[in-house]
Order: C-alpha cells, then sequence, then structure tokens
C-alpha cells in the first residue's frame, strides 16, 4: 500500500531570520514545523521574502529554501512561476494578512490547499496592548476572514481551537500542534546557582517583549537591589537602541550565534508578559535548557495545565520577593527546571510535534476534500502588525541578493524529487 507523502510549501516575511537561525517566535515557530516535518518525511519548501538578513549557506537549513523579492512574494503569479514545482499539496502561511491577500490565489494557482497556522490571537494581542476599539476589531475581523478562507486550520493552544471554532471552522478542518523545542538542539545546562544571573529572551521590537524589559527594569530590579540582593539580568535579542542600552544591572546581548550560548550560566529564567497572545516560543526555551521559570499566567498560554517548570505570579510587585526565595532555595530551582525539562521531552518536542503535522496532512488528503473557495476581498487585509512597527523603528533590511523575478535558491532539489512529493 503506497504512503502518501505531503508536499508543504511554508510562506514567511519576517527581517527575523540569521543563518537557519530564528530571531523571534513566529519565525521560531514556522522554521521548526517545517524542518521537523521535513525530518518526518515531508517534502518541505521555505519561501522567505528577502528582507537583506544574512541568510547564510545552504549548510544552515534543512530544506529546500528560496529567497524571493518583496515584490514577487506579495504577487502570486510570478511566485508560483518562480518556485516552479511540480507536486504541491499545501501552502501553510501563518499571518491573516497575507493569508487573505494573496494566499487562496497561490493556492490556486499551485492546485494545493491553503492552510492557514494559527501562531498567535492579534485581536487579542491588540487590546492587552490598550489599542483603539477600531484597531482590535479590524484584528478580528481580518483574522476571521482568513480563517474561512483556508482549507485547514493548525492552531496551537486551545483558545485558538475555540477561535476557529467559533469561527465556523469544522473540527476536522483543525489541528493542534503546540508550540515546542527540541531536545536535541538544546542542551539542559539547568540552573546555575551561583551566577545570580536572571535572563530574559526574546525580539525587543515585539511590544509585549518591550513592555516585559521594561518591566524589569523600572520594578522588578530596583526592588531586588533594595533589599541587597546581588543580582544581573542578561536580556537576549535584538531591539530598538533606545531600549537596548546597558546599565543598572542588565545586560544587553542583542543577536546571539545560538540560544543555547545565551541561556548558559543563568539561574532563573523571566517571562514578565502582561500583554500578548498565543503560546511563548522563549518559555519552551528556558523549559528546554532546564531552567526554572517565572512567568505570568499569559505566559503559560499553551502549556499542559500544571505547566510544569514555571512557577506563575501575576503581580508583578511580588516578583521580587518571589525571585528572592528561589534564588535562595537551589534544590527547588533544580527541581523546577527538571520538571520543564522532562514535559519538554515527553510532550512538547518539536520531533513529536513535526511528525504530527505530517499524520495530520496525510489524513487530510486522504480523507478530506479540500474545503469551500469563498470569493474573498483581499483589498481588507491591511499591512501585518509586525510590518508596521518594524518599518516603524527602522528594523527592515533592503534586499541583498535577489530582484524581482530572480529568485536565490539556497536549496533546492531537482523538480524531479519534487515531483515526487506524493506517491
Amino acid at each position: 500500500m503506497s504512503i502518501t507523502v505531503p508536499s508543504l510549501v511554508f510562506l514567511l516575511d519576517t527581517p527575523n531570520v540569521w543563518r537557519g537561525q530564528a530571531l523571534a517566535g513566529t519565525p521560531a515557530r514556522t522554521l521548526a514545523l517545517a524542518e521537523h516535518s521535513h525530518r518526518a518525511g515531508a517534502a518541505v519548501t521555505m519561501v522567505l521574502c528577502d528582507r537583506g538578513a544574512d541568510y547564510g549557506t545552504a549548510a544552515d537549513w534543512p530544506f529546500d529554501l528560496a529567497l524571493v523579492h518583496p515584490n514577487d512574494f506579495y504577487t502570486p503569479n510570478a511566485l508560483a512561476g518562480l518556485l516552479d514545482l511540480a507536486t504541491v499539496d499545501f501552502v501553510v502561511l501563518c499571518e491573516a494578512e497575507s493569508l487573505v491577500s494573496i494566499g487562496r490565489d497561490l493556492a490556486r494557482l499551485l492546485d494545493a490547499r491553503l492552510v492557514y497556522d494559527v501562531h498567535d490571537d492579534d485581536a487579542a494581542v491588540a487590546a492587552s496592548l490598550g489599542e483603539p476599539a477600531e484597531t482590535v476589531e479590524g484584528h478580528a475581523t481580518i483574522q476571521r476572514v482568513a480563517l474561512r478562507t483556508a482549507d485547514n486550520v493548525i492552531v496551537s493552544t486551545r483558545n485558538e481551537t475555540t477561535m476557529a471554532a467559533t469561527t465556523g471552522v469544522p473540527s476536522v478542518r483543525t489541528a493542534l500542534l503546540p508550540n515546542g523545542a527540541d531536545p536535541q538542539q538544546r542542551h539542559c545546562w539547568g540552573p546555575d546557582a551561583n551566577a545570580a544571573t536572571l535572563v530574559f529572551l526574546g525580539n525587543l521590537y515585539y511590544q509585549p517583549n518591550a513592555r516585559a524589559v521594561d518591566a524589569i527594569r523600572s520594578t522588578i530590579l530596583p526592588a531586588l537591589h533594595a533589599d541587597d540582593l546581588d543580582v544581573r539580568v542578561r536580556v537576549i535579542g535584538r531591539g530598538p537602541a533606545e531600549l537596548t542600552h546597558d546599565g543598572s544591572g542588565i545586560e544587553f546581548t542583542g543577536r546571539v550565534d545560538t540560544i543555547n550560548d545565551g541561556l548558559r550560566g543563568t539561574t532563573l529564567a523571566l517571562a514578565p508578559l502582561t500583554a500578548g497572545s498565543g503560546a511563548k516560543m522563549k518559555v519552551l526555551d528556558y523549559l528546554a535548557a532546564g531552567l526554572p521559570v517565572l512567568g505570568t499566567s499569559e505566559a503559560v498560554t499553551g502549556l499542559p495545565p500544571n505547566h510544569p517548570g514555571v512557577v506563575v505570579e501575576d503581580a508583578l510587585s511580588q516578583w521580587p520577593a518571589r525571585i528572592a526565595a528561589l534564588m535562595r532555595d537551589p534544590t527547588a530551582l533544580s527541581e523546577i527546571g527538571r520538571a520543564g525539562r522532562r514535559c519538554v521531552e515527553g510532550e512538547l518536542s518539536w520531533q513529536r510535534i513535526g511528525a504530527d503535522l505530517v499524520r495530520q496532512g496525510r489524513a487530510w488528503l486522504t480523507t478530506l476534500p479540500p474545503g469551500p473557495s469563498p470569493a474573498i476581498d483581499n483589498h481588507c487585509a491591511g499591512v501585518p502588525r509586525w510590518l508596521i512597527e518594524h518599518a516603524d523603528q527602522d528594523a527592515l533590511g533592503d534586499p541583498q541578493t535577489t530582484r524581482p523575478g530572480q529568485p536565490r535558491w539556497l536549496r533546492r532539489q531537482t523538480t524531479g524529487t519534487a515531483a515526487e512529493g506524493r506517491r
């Protein structure tokens, strides 16, 4: 009996990629789904919109990867022609705006099913940041349109499962694939009780992360120092210059070559998130490193209900006392860190999640016909939140190696191999 091997094309527009490494949560999820579905047997092609980053070479990427100019990325006819793929089963997009504006046309041109990977609830993010009601409703509207446009939907949390169901997406067209970590690539350092170093990991161009760092700088760390607790904070991630200046016990590393290096020699990981939505990649990275985590309820979204490895405290005013108590108890730190690592190894490894995606793709291909193709007003999408923020903060790069009509393939199998994606 022949086995259906899904062929997937992932589309991702971001400046937060460096030599095969993701520098923020959204690309981390997309790259991990692509890599581990590829390793589980799927035929995978990643399409990156060229934002002028250092993308490395073929050795940095485990799957077929094409860089395309922004003009081509957002033009379905041009993109389909440049990719020249013989067989595509699924086109996967993680942004509502992009899916609505180009997804249906691209899927039609590639004779593929359209998949929406709901990595976040954009309306919930806007609401948590106190944005105007019309902005919140605008995000909610475009997300509902994206859910109704897609043939199939991937969600990362139970909250997103409910959102899809409320929008009318049948459960058979929805798959819950949580965020994860790779225990084979993440060294389990465990807490270094003698380091007296707290760590925060995140892209600081993203407002919920920027707010978290502001809370560390203005509220948490001064209170710890006032109580004569000799402790330092390491902040890992890119961010605007006005935010990432060292001082008062905070070190900003910027981009690091590997997250492993950044998390080494730390005592306690922090996630003081009061805004945002969706599962938090930083928390999974902490857990994979065997680090105990202090976080808010927002930080444990997407984790198992008992959130092993994470101590939850929503009142940031109580964080200094919580931190002090944990740092004085090395046994508790170690026990909490080991519980989090076991959770990643047992339930939340990308190896397991990638294999689940392949199994789900096979099921959709063999038992479920494509969904309806509604007529979509693709002029209603607007611009993704991240793109506006990066443009406002001068964090977007210009394409360096591509021009319209001239993609750059970092890795590519022969077209014959691509044609064998389904058999």
